[in-house]
């Protein structure tokens, strides 16, 4: 089931990026391979972009959570790409590291009403 999550997301991911090459793909497929065999590439280490990669170099580049940040962190050949979902009180998902909206937005209140 985690590799079927990962395969969506980095599918919808590179996807996401228009004029994505051969070569995208194949650097998708060689993360894949290195994620589903990990002991064989115990010398590698896998970067992650955490809350997609909002900030490099302690500086704030994209929104948090933001398809920018993920595109960001795929070019500076990030490998994983860690999103917060949640579920709202109507049954959509939203992209938001916080429960609360009051940081990151003008509104204020839980994410999930």
């Amino acid at each position: 089931m985690r590799t079927l999550w990962l395969r969506l997301f980095l599918s919808a991911a590179l996807g996401a990026i228009p004029n994505q090459s051969l070569a995208g793909e194949t650097r998708a497929a060689q993360i894949l391979d290195r994620f589903e065999h990990a002991n064989q590439w115990r010398d590698h280490v896998m970067i992650a972009a955490h809350r997609a990669g909002s900030m490099q170099a302690g500086k704030t580049l994209y929104a948090e959570n933001s398809l920018a940040a993920v595109e960001g962190s795929i070019a500076i050949g990030a490998e994983i790409i860690e999103v917060d979902v949640r579920r709202a009180k109507d049954g959509e998902f939203v992209i938001m590291h916080d429960s609360w909206l009051d940081r990151t937005t003008t509104c204020k209140g839980e994410v999930v009403n």
